[in-house]
Order: structure tokens, then sequence, then C-alpha cells
């Protein structure tokens, strides 16, 4: 017997590669806003560099920071957002599909 035929006798296989790819997207999502605060932080660091005054430097500053908070935010808001659909998702999973109960040694 192959590997994909275990995954279409197994009725949990479905919602693995579901959980899978759900967790695939969260992750995907989360490097995008990483990269994106790696460019907003070179982009201003050059801006600070090249500030004249210390007016313009905190102006630069403030703009960063506001775009940098705007990006965390988006973020935590995925992170908490997938958490809830992953929750929901396992809700619907039938109780037999986890008869066997998770490791103790992961959670000590």
């Amino acid at each position: 017997m192959n590997h994909s035929q275990v995954q279409t006798n197994d009725p949990s296989a479905g919602f693995n590669a579901h959980l899978f790819e759900r967790m695939r997207g969260m992750h995907r999502a989360w490097l995008r806003n990483a990269q994106e605060i790696r460019q907003l932080e070179l982009d201003y660091g050059a801006k600070l560099m090249s500030a004249r005054t210390a007016p313009e430097a905190a102006s630069f500053c403030n703009e960063w920071m506001a775009k940098r908070m705007a990006i965390v935010v988006r973020d935590q808001e995925m992170f908490a957002n997938s958490w809830v659909w992953l929750l929901a998702d396992m809700s619907e999973q039938p109780l037999a599909a986890c008869s066997t109960p998770p490791d103790q040694g992961v959670y000590s």
C-alpha cells in the first residue's frame, strides 16, 4: 500500500492536509510581514541617516514608528484570526479522529 492509498483511506487525512495548508498560509503571511518590516527599516534607516536637522530626524522616526506599528497590528490580527480558524477547524473534527491523547512529554 502506498502513501496516497493511506491518505484516501484515513478519514483524518483531509483534515490534516487542511490544517497543514492553513498553518503554511500563516507562515507565509508572517514571512511577508517580516520582509515588509525589514524593507521599512532599511528605507527609514537611510532616511534617518540623510536627515539634516533634529526635527527632520524626529519626523522620520515618527513616520517609521507609525508604519511599523501598523504592520505589527496587522500581523497580530492575522495571527489571532488564524488561530481562531484553526480552533474552529479542530472543533468540527469528530472525536474519533483524535483517539490518542497528546504526548505528555511535549508539554512538560
